[in-house]
């Protein structure tokens, strides 16, 4: 048995940059390599230093560095500034000194910083006297003229490769008579730099990487490779192979394994064709906190947080030594989080030896949601390849947010407060005698309060609230194919956009499902999901799924492209109880001063209607009589606690039996759940194909009718 980890590229670098190399197979692979080494952190650029052997970082875009001195003078006095009267003049003195700032070529210097102070322009002019030059470090720069003069040209090296900021004779009175604390905005690059050059670049060509995300500037430096570039490879998520040459972004699609390669064993003994585990939420964070540079406050640290909804856990602070726009670091936190909790799945494959080439780092796609998955690990147990595999990760489109401070978390405004009403059979403990339909109301502010809701139902105009907490609420953005009943739909698939980005929707196994966990509405559809996977802020794509729950079957087939979706959770959503006459009446809710639209429903009282029959059957006898028979179900009780039978849940027994035929139509009413029609009876249909509808009558509204077709001689 082997373990494929790190291939070529990592072993035959060695030492800590060898390490570092094959760590960047990717953060999907081994989180914990690159989390062996200490990276940069904010702050770090801020402090200048003059001690020998400090590292110089790699700059990229533009920076605000401190640099590291790497030559000065001695203190030179200059003329007496005036002191107090009856005391001696005080000195003023000046220094020659060189600041190391990139180790790569730069192309400018901008502004200039003393103990805080601009002492320098954008345009270049200084408040202070000085003489300044600025070497940028190319590979055939020459020795500085005022250093070499000053040291000797055989004493005196050119740097090459190293940008240098030089002055000379900068006056110092303004200081206090010291070197002040200098940091430079460092222009290293014209525009932005993409990830991917950043990482090719600082890893000499062990990184071949097409990234396209772009931040505003960069500093590389650390102890290895790995330090230096693994805030980038893990905030961005970037994804490389290693081809045994170098690790490069994988090329195209990934490799198609089909189900049927699935569940391989070596000893003929039956095996799970998937093996999927999830980490709990209790271990992944519920907000993570992304640090970053912000040029917009003059290159100060920012910081963007992100939450996962309502959701209880630890906090993650990040660290990220570039420089963003607002926007773009609440973009990255977001997705930052929301991929830790997309990668909570971890599935394992047992495959044929046709895989043996499968390397860790390789992208497959499956036929399960997702599709894309990154292989972490594999072994060969013999000769069947048993591969750990990651969902891949795709970014998402970028956010707005204001530069420099967090939205506060406050209570949103009537103004965004978005309300949509459904008719759902009977939830929660809610009246069995009043049509009741269901308020839900979300908004895209953080926070929330419940406000107060206008409801219309014909002339009758009455205030209710919203719940306590915000509902789990939005649309779907594809069509829910149909889907029966009575068995969990793996095929099926809906993608759903809440109005909150910050809400989350949670996977769950199938012992919670059974215990009726993530019950969602769609249309007039109840649904279950086992599994919610994020595509993108507030979207989801919900599969394995229950369908038709608490007999809303009939809805099951009838979905559409932005139909309302909501999570039904007892204290996030109202009942709203109407009166007996608003049944087949124009419901409308709305928040008063509110800028968003009323929302509408025509109230056909499904929360007392009884769940349609079940197992509707139908056969002729020998004399031609037609024998009907089917299964009562019960809006009181779903569960089958007495093991005799379900609840009545009404006063009394009934139903309408219908036929529906070539010529005719026969309506019958029976107390007990089947009937025998004659033959004489049926001769009014006609021949050919007739219809059966039966349908329970409770106290208060019929049932959706079960149905089936028989053929009339």
């Amino acid at each position: 048995m082997a373990t494929l980890v790190l291939s070529t590229v990592g072993q035959a670098l060695g030492g800590p940059v060898g390490g570092a190399i094959g760590a960047l197979i990717g953060q999907s692979i081994d989180q914990g390599l690159l989390g062996g080494s200490r990276g940069p952190r904010l702050g770090d650029l801020s402090v200048q230093t003059s001690s020998y052997g400090t590292q110089v970082p790699r700059i990229y875009g533009t920076m605000r560095v401190a640099g590291s001195i790497v030559w000065a003078t001695d203190l030179v006095e200059g003329s007496s500034a005036g002191g107090v009267k009856g005391q001696p003049d005080a000195p003023n003195y000046s220094v020659s000194l060189a600041v190391a700032l990139s180790s790569r070529p730069i192309n400018a210097i901008g502004r200039i910083w003393a103990d805080g102070k601009l002492i320098r322009d954008p345009e270049g002019t200084f408040s202070v006297g000085t003489a300044f030059r600025l070497q940028v470090g190319s590979e055939d720069q020459g020795l500085d003229p005022f250093i070499g003069s000053t040291e000797g040209i055989s004493n005196t090296p050119a740097y090459r490769g190293l940008a240098l900021a030089v002055f000379e004779n900068l006056e110092l009175g303004e200081f206090g008579n010291r070197i002040p604390f200098l940091t430079f905005e460092v222009i290293a690059d014209e525009g932005s730099a993409f990830v991917g050059a950043v990482l090719n670049d600082a890893a000499r060509g062990a990184i071949d990487c097409t990234a396209a995300e772009q931040v505003d500037g960069y500093a590389a430096y650390g102890r290895s490779i790995r330090s230096a570039v693994g805030p980038l490879v893990d905030c961005f998520a970037i994804e490389l192979v290693d081809d045994g040459l170098a690790l490069r972004s994988p090329a195209g699609a990934g490799m198609a394994i089909p189900e049927s390669d699935f569940g391989n064993s070596a000893d003929a003994e039956a095996q799970p064709r998937t093996e999927r585990e999830q980490l709990p939420a209790s271990e992944l964070p519920a907000a993570l906190r992304l640090s970053y540079y912000d040029e917009a406050r003059d290159f100060q640290a920012g910081e963007a947080r992100a939450s996962a909804g309502e959701q209880q856990g630890s906090e993650e602070q990040v660290d990220l030594p570039a420089v963003l726009g607002a926007g773009a670091a609440k973009s990255l936190a977001q997705r930052s989080l929301a991929r830790r909790w997309t990668q909570r799945d971890k599935l394992t494959l047992r495959l044929p030896p046709k895989y043996l080439g499968l390397q860790p780092g390789s992208v497959v796609a499956l036929p399960l949601a997702p599709v894309n998955w990154i292989v972490e690990q594999c072994r060969v147990d013999g000769f069947v390849v048993v591969a750990e595999l990651r969902p891949s990760w795709k970014p998402a489109i970028s956010l707005n947010a204001e530069p420099g401070r967090i939205p506060p978390n406050v209570a949103p405004g009537v103004a965004d407060v978005s309300l949509t009403l459904f008719d759902l059979p009977q939830l929660f403990d809610q009246s069995s005698t009043q049509p009741t339909l269901i308020l839900a109301a979300s908004s895209p502010s953080p926070g929330w309060k419940s406000s107060g809701a206008e409801i219309v139902a014909g002339a009758q105009t009455s205030m209710t609230r919203t719940a306590l907490r915000k509902s789990a609420l939005g649309r779907t953005l594809g069509v829910l194919a149909a889907g029966e009943p009575y068995l969990v739909d793996d095929i099926s698939s809906v993608e759903v956009e809440l109005i909150d980005a910050d809400q989350w929707l949670m996977s769950c196994d199938d012992d919670a499902l059974v215990n009726g966990s993530n019950l969602a509405a769609i249309g007039g559809e109840l649904i279950q999901f086992g599994e919610a996977v994020p595509v993108g802020p507030a979207r989801f794509r919900l599969s394995r799924l229950l369908r038709g729950r608490t007999g809303t079957e009939w809805a099951a087939g009838g979905h559409s492209i932005g139909e309302a979706f909501v999570l039904i959770e007892a204290d996030a959503v109202r009942p709203l109880e109407l009166p007996d006459w608003a049944v087949g009446s124009q419901i409308s809710a709305r928040i008063p001063g509110g800028a968003t639209e009323a929302a509408t429903i025509t109230a056909t009282a499904e929360s007392l209607r009884p769940p349609s029959p079940v197992n509707l059957a139908a056969s002729f006898n020998g004399d031609g009589d037609l024998a009907l028979s089917w299964v009562r179900r019960s809006r009181r009780g779903w569960a089958w606690l007495d093991e005799i039978d379900a609840p009545l849940g009404e006063s009394r027994e009934q139903y309408r039996v219908t036929l529906n035929g070539p010529l005719g139509s026969i309506d019958l009413t029976c107390a007990t759940p089947g009937l025998t029609i004659i033959a004489g009876d049926l001769a009014s249909l006609g021949s050919g194909t007739a219809s059966i509808d039966v349908r329970q009558i409770g106290d208060f509204a019929a049932s959706h009718p079960a149905q089936a077709t028989i053929n009339i001689a």
